[in-house]
């Protein structure tokens, strides 16, 4: 599924891979939660899955595993079908409503962002969810109203700052360092086994040393070939080739090695060209040159700002949710009986 599609959808589905289809026992009507004065009966728990039982039907084995993911599906349906009863019934004391006309501009902006018609996405909800144009047409309902009744929450508290801009700027640049791939080189001072403490000091000063040379502009590499201890990198000018970011999805791969954490983390402070060290790694002072780094994505504040903003939004939003769900469940009588 597309990404708007996706996005429309996501409220309906937590991890689609825990999902497993409902046993074809005829269960009896029963109240699984009571939401104020208002219950939710179990039928509508069951038709809220239904659009997505068949999807899962293949990925999940018969038996114990199924009826796992059943009760995991379950879980947390009831607490977002809680969730928007909540809403509703606040919009309702509100007297916030979703007009067919907002239903209908919705989905004209969903079909513009996916460049297809309005019939194309019902039809790709179809195939690929098992979703009717209703459901489809009542999740878009209850987004739109969730919507509303967010922005009412925090009209006017909205107030984003230039020092809020520039700081999640670099916080997304951070976390996406460390999905990166680099390209490092290292000069490696070896300590001899029962060195004295001046012997050591002795290469840590050196190590020293040639960080700052390098620093100063001299050749990393012709430095890494006369004073490296490393022979399998010392010819090469301390080359170490492309390196994965601990976690990220080459290493996960198995595309490019690792470095030891505490080397990595040093490289991740820096940017191309620059030199860090000496470091202590375990018999070894190490000095490393960050030769370059796979491109962000974040290429300037100002090309980042329509989504840095987008992003503080939808954080502001979020904590306004949870907040306001916090206040309506202290004054609403809520009873989960699942």
């Amino acid at each position: 599924m597309r990404a708007p599609l996706r996005l429309a959808l996501a409220g309906l589905v937590a991890a689609a891979g825990l999902f497993a289809p409902l046993a074809e026992a005829v269960v009896s009507e029963r109240i699984v939660a009571v939401v104020g004065d208002r219950a939710i009966l179990l039928s509508d728990l069951r038709q809220r899955a239904r659009p997505f039982l068949l999807q899962i039907q293949a990925k999940v084995p018969p038996g114990a595993q199924q009826a796992a993911a059943e009760s995991q599906l379950f879980r947390e349906l009831i607490q977002k079908m809680v969730d928007e009863e909540l809403e509703g019934q606040a919009a309702e004391r509100a007297n916030i409503r979703v007009t067919s006309d907002e239903i209908e501009s919705a989905f004209r902006n969903i079909a513009a962002a996916e460049q297809t018609t309005v019939e194309e996405l019902f039809r790709l909800a179809r195939t690929s969810s098992g979703l009717t144009e209703q459901e489809y047409r009542d999740e878009i309902r209850r987004q739109i109203l969730e919507g509303k009744m967010l922005q009412l929450r925090v009209r006017g508290r909205m107030r984003l700052t230039e020092q809020d801009v520039q700081s999640t700027f670099a916080r997304l640049v951070r976390e996406e360092r460390r999905r990166r791939d680099y390209h490092p080189a290292w000069i490696v001072l070896r300590i001899l086994p029962g060195s004295s403490a001046a012997a050591v000091e002795e290469r840590r000063a050196l190590a020293a040393a040639l960080a700052e040379r390098a620093r100063r502009g001299e050749d990393f590499a012709a430095l890494a070939r006369q004073f490296s201890d490393d022979t399998a990198t010392r010819d090469g000018g301390g080359d170490l080739g492309i390196r994965a970011p601990q976690g990220s999805q080459s290493a996960a791969a198995g595309k490019y090695d690792v470095m030891a954490p505490e080397l990595e983390g040093a490289l991740m402070g820096i940017e191309p060209g620059d030199v860090v060290g000496p470091m202590r790694a375990g018999d070894a002072f190490v000095v490393m040159k960050l030769l370059s780094r796979q491109p962000s994505r974040f290429t300037t504040l100002e090309a980042a700002r329509p989504e840095i903003l987008q992003r503080l939004q939808a954080e502001i939003l979020q904590k306004a949710k949870q907040k306001w769900l916090e206040e309506l469940k202290r004054g609403t009588h809520v009873e989960v009986r699942l």
